[in-house]
């Protein structure tokens, strides 16, 4: 077991996959509890930049658990997220929502960053793979790809997955940085959408515990559970009955 700080540039940046095994429950984060409190926390970072740039403030965003597992590509790396899922997927969400915004109002470079953060170069990925760097295969699997996959503007009554939390919160973020960026074109919005593409990329901080294949995923798992969210017998015996794939 090795741990690293990284931010999510450092996380996200080689091409590989992010897999969210089937025994993990599904994406539960909401508004109120989760959503707001986490982008007012990235607003802040990116406002104090704006306005004084010296600092260079960061944000911890908490720990995830990855652990290798055999590549379907040669190309790959893959690894089956532990624990963390609920702030990997939120990261994803909000990264693809601020890429898609920048690309409409014509800050193709920025957007191309982002993009780099959740999706894996074509080149790199195997025909008729999804590129995407996060891939779910509980029943968040193909809310996840639709929202992240459909063309802006998203009219998301019209997705087939409009009822998904997933989905909810993508239209959330999408909502408030809309929001804070304010009127494309203008010097505002260029200096807004500059810091905030660079808070997403470097300007976060999680602990990233990586193991490797041939160690006890789940006694950590349980160790980490035992003093945050509690998990429901359910999601115990699931994670019992279903261990990690060791490839």
């Amino acid at each position: 077991m090795e741990t690293f700080k990284r931010t999510p540039l450092q996380l996200f940046n080689l091409p590989q996959y992010f897999v969210i095994p089937l025994f993990q429950r599904p994406y539960v984060w909401k508004e109120a509890e989760q959503w707001e409190p986490m982008w007012k926390d990235i607003r802040r970072i990116a406002e104090i930049r704006i306005a004084e740039p010296h600092l260079n403030p960061t944000h911890f965003l908490g720990a995830v658990v990855i652990q290798s597992h055999e590549a379907q590509s040669k190309r790959l790396m893959t690894w089956n997220v532990i624990d963390g899922q609920q702030r990997l997927t939120t990261l994803q969400v909000l990264a693809a929502v601020t890429g898609s915004l920048l690309s409409q109002a014509d800050h193709p470079k920025l957007a191309s960053q982002l993009e780099d953060l959740t999706h894996n170069s074509e080149k790199y990925v195997i025909d008729g793979a999804s590129p995407l760097k996060l891939r779910h295969l509980n029943k968040d699997k193909e809310a996840f790809v639709e929202v992240l996959t459909a063309k802006p503007p998203i009219y998301y009554e019209e997705l087939a997955h409009e009822d998904s939390q997933i989905v909810a919160a993508h239209r959330y973020f999408s909502t408030v940085v809309e929001r804070w960026l304010g009127a494309p074109g203008t010097a505002e919005y260029t200096t807004k959408a500059n810091e905030l593409t660079n808070v997403l990329l470097d300007g976060l901080q999680l602990v990233s515990i990586e193991l490797d294949a041939a160690e006890n995923s789940q006694e950590i798992f349980e160790t980490l559970n035992a003093r945050g969210t509690p998990l429901t017998a359910a999601d115990l015996v699931r994670n019992l009955v279903f261990p990690t794939p060791r490839g």
